[in-house]
Order: C-alpha cells, then sequence, then structure tokens
C-alpha cells in the first residue's frame, strides 16, 4: 500500500506509472472522496456480504476483512482461508464452488 500510495501521490510515481505501467493517474485530488469500505459496508444491509480472505495475501493483512466484517455487522459473513494469496486469482476451484453454493443459498 505504501508503494501505490507512493505511486498516485508523487509527481515521480505518476511518471513511473504513466511510462513504466502505463496507467495514467491525474494528479487532482477526488471530489467528491469515495467513502472508505468501513464506511461503504454498511449502507449493504440488509444484503448479505461475504468476506472472503486469504491469510496469505500479501497486499492486505487479516485486519482489513475483520473490520469489514464487523463493520457488516449480522449482514457479513467472512471466511479466512488458509493458505490463500491475494483475490481470485488464488481462489482454488473447491473455494470457488462454496462461494457459489453461498451466493445461490441466498438468492432470493
Amino acid at each position: 500500500m505504501r508503494r501505490l500510495h507512493w505511486l498516485i501521490t508523487r509527481p515521480s510515481g505518476r511518471l513511473v506509472g504513466r511510462y513504466g505501467l502505463r496507467t495514467r493517474i491525474h494528479h487532482r485530488r477526488w471530489d467528491p472522496v469515495p467513502l472508505s469500505p468501513v464506511e461503504a459496508v454498511p449502507r449493504i444491509a440488509p444484503t448479505p456480504l461475504l468476506i472472503v480472505h486469504g491469510d496469505a495475501d500479501g497486499y492486505f493483512p487479516l485486519d482489513h476483512p475483520r473490520m469489514l466484517a464487523a463493520a457488516a455487522g449480522e449482514h457479513g459473513e467472512l471466511w479466512v482461508e488458509p493458505g490463500m494469496g491475494h483475490a481470485e486469482n488464488a481462489a482454488p476451484d473447491a473455494l470457488l464452488g462454496r462461494i457459489g453454493d453461498w451466493a445461490a443459498g441466498r438468492a432470493g
């Protein structure tokens, strides 16, 4: 996250993003500033929210999904997956099946 912050907030970081990563990042601040995920999660209720997070995620520590689950209250469910890294690229087929089953069980 520190690298991402540098990439976005510094002129030299934006140059690296533009020419090194071929991604242009505008220098102006966001207006309006988006809600943080912890602020946005309670607004999802009463829709159920499943948060799946790997305990081997190199980008976000476990306190992030735990804060989101706490903000979701009774409408949220957190699965911490042993050995899983970051995002769907690390999700095995069995986990994807469990997520599908969870979603199908809540379809209305």
